[in-house]
């Protein structure tokens, strides 16, 4: 059986990191303005997005599981 809150805790760290990179890349394109640090704040942007609708479908995930248990009681 799926561990909600592991997961849960998982994909929130996962996201935090992936926001941390991308402000790390944003510093570092801002303070240099080469292309390589332009493509690397991109791909940072990128993987933040990713980690958020990943977020994002867990919880509603979770969501949909506890409506479905509560309907069922009721």
């Amino acid at each position: 059986m799926i561990n909600f809150k592991t997961l849960q805790n998982r994909l929130d760290h996962t996201y935090s990191r992936a926001q941390d990179d991308m402000e790390d890349a944003a510093a570092t394109a801002s303070e240099s303005g080469s292309m390589e640090d332009l493509q690397a704040f991109n791909d940072a942007s990128q993987q933040t997005n990713v980690a958020n609708m990943i977020l994002n479908e867990g919880l509603r995930a979770k969501h949909g599981i506890t409506k479905a248990i509560i309907d069922g009681i009721q």
